[in-house]
């Protein structure tokens, strides 16, 4: 059997290169937990909120948690909020670009 690749029981190759790590953990996650790439993605957006958002806003608001596909910011400023409010397009749009999450869909700001 010598130069020739064995299939195991459970259907994974025996032979050749070893996989990294980090493809077979992302893997059996999204096979045991499906849904589980969404939400680091999802937490990636609230621990990248100050690259996502920049200038004055950024150092106004701080991001706390995502739920059902909606953003939750905390700015204690009314006069904040109300200009956040007008920014939630161009801010869903990076969001998009820098973090690459497509399922937030809308942007609470308390």
């Amino acid at each position: 059997m010598r130069g020739r690749i064995r299939k195991s029981d459970d259907g994974m190759s025996r032979g050749g290169p070893p996989a990294k790590v980090g493809s077979f953990i992302g893997a059996m996650l999204e096979r045991l937990l499906p849904g589980f790439r969404v939400v680091c993605k999802e937490w990636e957006v609230v621990d990248r909120w100050h690259e996502i958002v920049t200038g004055r806003i950024s150092e106004e608001s701080e991001c706390s948690r995502v739920e059902n596909g909606v953003l939750h910011v905390r700015i204690e400023s009314s006069t904040w909020r109300q200009e956040a409010a007008y920014l939630k397009e161009p801010i869903k749009e990076s969001i998009r670009r820098v973090t690459g999450c497509e399922t937030i869909k809308d942007i609470v700001f308390y």
